[in-house]
């Protein structure tokens, strides 16, 4: 058994776990070193026992010990810290063994540690009792670990060596007596390695000494051991090893094995580029290919849930899971998670189980895929089909599609407009809301006939509500798939009711006012026609009287007479123009000279320039060709007009037209007394005269001016005379704007 006196008494600590990781054996060391008795341990829990004596067991042991069980290979490390109770304990090394069984399950775990409180042994004998102890202890013949002391001199002599060496065909006496010396029966290709190990180690402060190499037994045949030992220097500086030799041929032959079919598979993902590992029942990475340790980093040895996505616990949903827990034989899941540097990805795992000869899941092959680029779109694509589906749901108008004749699918305001809930419209034939006086013949061939057209079909027509309610609704319908209009359509509905009757009042409305212009026009002709008549006979009989009268006195009244009467039929003229303008909101057009049409103008002018001895000029550098309407002569009247008016006699008006091609800009200079700035904001406005001394006026004409060039789209205004006196008016002309 493994729990004999040498291993009770071995300098090396040493204890041994079940299946279970329940104790079987706990050697005096590890009492010494735990400050516990074997007697509290022996059938306890590693874990709770550990957890309870053992404060370095959490931070550093326990993980170990589980890459150990997962792997199913030897781990050590060097160098732990043990405290204990404010007491600190320096260890050179830690080693856990797992122990299998023929089928190749864990079948329990042998742990040894190192260099533990040295002096303390020595004290107590225990590394010279061990020469002494073949005679006394009884050690199974087929236990895997032999126990051994030899002297570091050359050849490596033996000094003890445990019963059971006869498991390799070799006897005790034959080594301890020298006739056979260690090193014999290492494998000759191994030999010069393994010296070359021992003469390094020995020239270093190790004492702990654990290598892999090949015996050769009685019949010549090799076999893989793992030796672990404890070197200790004797009074005359020759060293001795204690330690032990266990069989790991089976387990290097399924080693070599797995290389093997490593670099097969590596060989294979690599060129594929997929990811693929193997995770042991506990979930730890026993390996991993170069396409997974690139996107993850070094994962080998460590949980998959941790070094993959960065979790405390196996993650749900885990494919490797379901392949252990339900024995499936493939299982396929996405996954998130983080590559080496962080980032987040999204990867596709497709987990299929490794069993044993007998049938049995001992570890899973899983192959990563990553797919972060295609889950992206997904995600995206899913989050616009969202984005899409709440606007419209939440759309303004009814939103749907038809099929067949029957609602398929609505959105709420759809529902809203017709009366009918989706679960009542959904499958509802299209036909009972438009049994108005066989109104759907109607809609559907006019929808029918725009598809075919258009691509889209529009209607305004009337449907009738689930509360039987006639509404009027404007309908728009669009093949999905156009190869196939008849297969089915989406359509748009908007609720028409209010606006159709709005605009069924504003039609009734403009045709009231359009006969109540035509009353106005009526009205204004006949006051014009009744007011000229008596201003004219007026004018007529006053030019009789002035021509019969000598009397200074009473010509001079009845030049007073025929002014004002002037002005009265001035006024009634442009007031019957400007209410005629405002009557009209389109004109026709026509091409004219601009030039020439002003020259007409100022020949017109010809009395009433000479009677205040007025010149004009007129600049351009050619015609002005431009469509307008004949209007844009009572422009130029009435700018001139003002132009003369409010001129002093004997100046002169100044008329230029500058032409860019696109636009052509007339103005009309005066030496006038000009306009102050405030009251140029409203000199266009309808009766807004100037109050100027002397000058008589019905301050419609340049109201009449800003309404022709309305009509034409053209602009005006008014500004200081450059020159420092008098006005500049002017009015431009686009193309554009015709």
């Amino acid at each position: 058994m493994i729990d004999s006196y040498i291993v009770q008494n071995s300098p090396i600590g040493i204890f041994v776990v079940d299946k279970n990781d329940s104790f079987t054996v706990f050697n005096r060391s590890m009492e010494s070193i735990c400050e516990v008795s074997a007697d509290d341990i022996i059938g306890g829990g590693l874990d709770h026992v550990f957890s309870e004596h053992f404060p370095v067991w959490e931070n550093e042991l326990k993980e170990l010990f589980q890459e150990a069980k997962s792997s199913l290979e030897t781990v050590a490390e060097e160098n732990i810290p043990f405290s204990d109770r404010g007491k600190e304990l320096n260890l050179s090394s830690v080693t856990f063994f797992p122990v299998v069984d023929d089928s190749g399950f864990y079948d329990g775990m042998v742990c040894y540690v190192g260099e533990i409180c040295e002096e303390g042994f020595r004290e107590k004998g225990l590394l010279d009792e061990i020469s002494g102890a073949s005679k006394e202890v009884s050690v199974e013949k087929d236990i895997p670990v032999v126990i051994f002391r030899w002297s570091a001199e050359k050849g490596r002599p033996v000094l003890f060596v445990s019963d059971n060496i006869s498991q390799v065909g070799y006897t005790k006496e034959e080594l301890e007596s020298g006739t056979i010396k260690y090193i014999d029966i290492v494998h000759p290709e191994d030999r010069k390695m393994l010296l070359a190990d021992f003469e390094s180690f020995e020239t270093t402060d190790r004492v702990y000494f654990s290598d892999d190499y090949r015996l050769l037994n009685r019949s010549g045949d090799s076999f893989w051991v793992n030796e672990i030992s404890l070197l200790k220097k004797k009074d005359d500086s020759s060293f001795i090893y204690d330690g032990i030799v266990i069989d790991k041929t089976d387990r290097k032959k399924a080693e070599l094995s797995l290389k093997d079919e490593r670099d097969r598979l590596e060989r294979i993902s690599s060129g594929m580029g997929l990811g693929l590992a193997v995770i042991s029942r506990d979930f730890r990475t026993i390996w991993a290919n170069d396409v997974l340790r690139d996107i993850f980093g070094d994962v080998e040895n460590k949980l998959c849930y941790g070094a993959y996505n960065k979790r405390s616990k196996v993650c749900d949903g885990c494919a490797v899971r379901e392949v252990f827990d339900k024995g499936l034989d493939r299982v396929v899941r996405e996954q998130q998670g983080f590559d080496r540097n962080g980032n987040p990805m999204w990867s596709e795992i497709i987990a299929t189980p490794i069993k044993d000869s007998d049938g049995n899941i001992t570890a899973a092959m899983q192959v990563v895929i990553p797919v972060t680029k295609r889950k992206m779109r997904e995600l995206e694509l899913n989050e616009n089909r969202a984005r899409i589906e709440s606007i419209l749901r939440s759309a303004p108008v009814g939103i749907g599609v038809i099929k067949d004749g029957k609602f398929e699918d609505i959105n709420d305001r759809c529902s809203e407009i017709l009366g009918y809930s989706g679960e009542e419209l959904t499958g509802r034939s299209i036909r009972s809301l438009f049994d108005i006086d066989d109104t759907y013949s109607d809609v559907e061939a006019v929808l029918k006939s725009g598809i075919k057209e258009n691509g889209v079909g529009t209607i305004d027509t009337q449907a009738k509500r689930k509360d039987g309610r006639i509404i009027d609704v404007e309908i728009s319908a669009t093949p999905i798939y156009p190869e196939n209009p008849s297969k089915a359509i989406s359509f748009t509905v908007m609720d028409v009711t209010e606006s159709k009757k709005n605009e069924r009042e504003l039609k009734k409305h403009t045709q009231e006012l359009e006969q109540l212009n035509r009353l106005k026009d009526l009205f204004s002709d006949i006051i014009r026609h009744d007011l000229l008549n008596p201003a004219g006979t007026i004018k007529g009989y006053t030019e009789i009287l002035e021509e019969m009268e000598d009397d200074e006195n009473k010509l001079h009244l009845l030049k007073m007479i025929q002014d004002s009467n002037k002005r009265l039929i001035e006024l009634i003229e442009n007031a019957s123009k400007y209410e005629k303008l405002n009557s009209i909101d389109e004109i026709d057009y026509f091409d004219e000279d601009l030039v020439a049409v002003f020259e007409e103008v100022v020949r017109d002018f010809g009395q009433a320039l000479a009677d205040k001895n007025i010149d004009v000029n007129l600049f351009s550098e050619g015609p002005c060709v431009y469509a307008v309407n004949p209007l844009v002569s009572e422009v130029f009247a009435n700018l001139l007009s003002n132009a003369i008016k409010y001129g002093p006699e004997g100046e002169r008006i100044d008329i230029a037209f500058h032409d860019n091609d696109n636009t052509c800009k007339v103005t009309i200079s005066d030496q006038g007394d000009g306009i102050l700035d405030e009251d140029k904001l409203f000199v266009f406005d309808r009766f807004k005269r100037l109050d100027k001394k002397g000058v008589k006026g019905t301050g419609l004409g340049l109201a009449i001016v800003k309404r022709i060039m309305e009509l034409h789209g053209g602009s005006y205004g008014v500004e200081d005379n450059p020159e420092g006196k008098g006005s500049v008016f002017w009015v431009t002309f686009s193309k554009s704007c015709l």
